[in-house]
This record gives C-alpha cells, structure tokens and sequence, in this order.
C-alpha cells in the first residue's frame, strides 16, 4: 500500500511538471472610432432609429460592436466582463464625454454609464494620439458596479464591468468639456 501511494505521488509530481498554465485569450476590439459630438445621446433625442433589435445607428465605424462574434462557433456567453481603455487625438487634458449603452438581443439600449476620460500624456502611437489616464464615471446607470483602476497622471486607465447578458456593447462620444479631443477610440477587452 505504502509503495502504491508512493508511486501515484510521484506520477502526479511528473504529470504537474508536464502541464501548461493555460488561460482564455481575448484580443482588444475597437468599440467605437468618432469625434466626440459626432453622435447624440440617445437619452436626448438621437437623430436616427434605434429599435429594440436593431442595433444600427450611426456608420459602420460607430455601429454597437457584437461581442458574441468575438468568441465565434456559437457561444452564449464567453466573457463576463469587459474591460475599456481609450486613446484620441488629443493635448494633455481634454476630455471627452461618453456614454456607454449595452443591448441584449432584441432589447432596447440600456444605458450602461455616463463616463469622462481625461487624456494625459501617454502617448499611443504619436506626441499627438494619446492615452486617457483618467476615467470618471460621473453616473452609473448599471445594476452592479463599475470598477476604474490605474487612474492617474499619465498612465493608461481602465475602466471593467460586467456585461453578462448584453450581446451589443456601444459606446458615444457626445462632447467636450475642455479641449477639441478626435478620432477617439475605445479600446474593448472581453474577459
């Protein structure tokens, strides 16, 4: 008995040391790409439709992002939570005021969160295109909680909350508070 335990340690120390860490991989998508006030609230009169089931406003740049295609081969539900960073053309500083919409199929918009990134210094790919490194969630209109980490001068923040049940995530930027921030970008990472 003593060897039998003996042996079934030592092939379960061999199988461990053969074994690879493994983890989901979810690969960042573009949410939305526009100039903040290119879109309207939808809380305040948008200017096109929006109907329950039709998640289509706006070009196809701007169009709600569906994060079932983004796991493929039919799966329901692959990832819990997302997680948003964003960048812009923009001077250290800006804002841009954004709203955030989630839309279960054939669901009508719900209203996620009213948000201000503040970009800081950064840079994402020039001394022109930088990294919000701050996100303020001035309303949350969602059921849970909405977690902002890693909020500080000059650093990439990001901003994580659950999106289980929301097959369309959108995003708009609707203004500016200081600065003229463009082509602002929010970078979408389901987990």
């Amino acid at each position: 008995m003593r060897k039998l335990i003996i042996l079934t340690l030592v092939l379960l120390a061999i199988a461990c040391m053969g074994s690879v860490l493994t983890t989901k991989v979810a690969p960042y998508q573009n949410l939305v790409v526009s100039a903040a006030g290119a879109e309207t609230q939808l809380t305040t009169g948008a200017t096109t439709y929006f109907n329950p089931g039709l998640p289509d406003p706006g070009t196809d740049a701007l169009r709600p992002k569906d994060i079932k295609s983004l796991w493929g081969k039919g799966s329901e539900t692959e990832a819990n939570n997302v997680v948003f960073t964003c960048y812009a053309t923009a001077s250290a500083n800006d804002t841009c005021e954004m709203e955030i919409y989630g839309i279960a199929d054939g669901g009508a918009p719900e209203r996620i969160a009213e948000i201000i990134w503040i970009f800081g210094t950064a840079r994402h790919t020039s001394t022109t295109v930088l990294w919000a490194d701050t996100c303020t969630i001035t309303t949350n209109y969602h059921l849970k909680a909405i977690t902002v980490a890693d909020d500080a001068d000059n650093v990439i923040a990001k901003m994580l909350f659950d999106a289980t049940g929301y097959r369309y995530l959108y995003a708009i930027a609707y203004g500016t508070a200081t600065g003229a921030a463009t082509n602002i970008t929010v970078k979408m990472r389901p987990y």
